[in-house]
């Protein structure tokens, strides 16, 4: 019997199944939003959804556990940094997967993956901007203003007709079939 043993894998090896999860994860991390298949978009959901409550956590053996899944420190700190507190009153349900069009190609529904919450992108402070040195005046240096040089009339173009080409004799099928006499 096959209790709760789950088996979407894509027709793919195991080793390839989690490459391909991992970039869809990374993508969504990254994006906030992606565009894939459905049932990819459903298996990704699970996992995101599972390393948004590990991320909940925030500590030192959820980010390690988290590492281990997506292999980049700099989504790690995305993930517990910018999305997680998003979703600190939430107990599930971190994502969601709309339907789209059908792919042309091979007529695959397609779907739109997205966190439920996003992260509203707030400009950093202006103290931690340094302000631009002022630019320094240039010394002028008038330059002699050219002499104004009467246009020449311009006179209309002529149009010139390419040379005639002598007549072909025409061919043996063109004498056959395709020539009509002149009467």
């Amino acid at each position: 019997m096959r209790h709760r043993k789950h088996s979407v894998k894509f027709g793919r090896q195991r080793s390839h199944y989690k490459a391909t999860m991992k970039q869809l994860v990374s993508g969504l991390i990254i994006s906030k939003g992606i565009t894939t298949t459905k049932v990819k978009a459903k298996e990704t959901s699970r996992l995101a959804d599972r390393l948004v409550t590990i991320a909940k956590n925030g500590n030192v053996t959820a980010r390690r556990r988290a590492y281990s899944i997506l292999g980049d420190r700099d989504l790690v700190s995305i993930l517990f940094n910018d999305i997680a507190p998003l979703f600190k009153e939430r107990k599930g349900g971190y994502t969601r997967v709309m339907l789209t069009s059908r792919r042309r190609g091979d007529n695959a529904q397609m779907a739109i993956l997205e966190f439920v919450e996003k992260p509203v992108s707030e400009p950093k402070a202006k103290a931690e901007k340094k302000p631009e040195p002022k630019p320094k005046p240039k010394p002028s240096i008038e330059k002699p203003k050219p002499e104004r040089v009467e246009e020449k009339k311009k006179e209309p173009c002529k149009v010139v007709e390419p040379p005639k080409q002598p007549e072909e004799k025409p061919g043996f099928f063109k004498r056959l079939f395709g020539r009509k006499k002149d009467n």
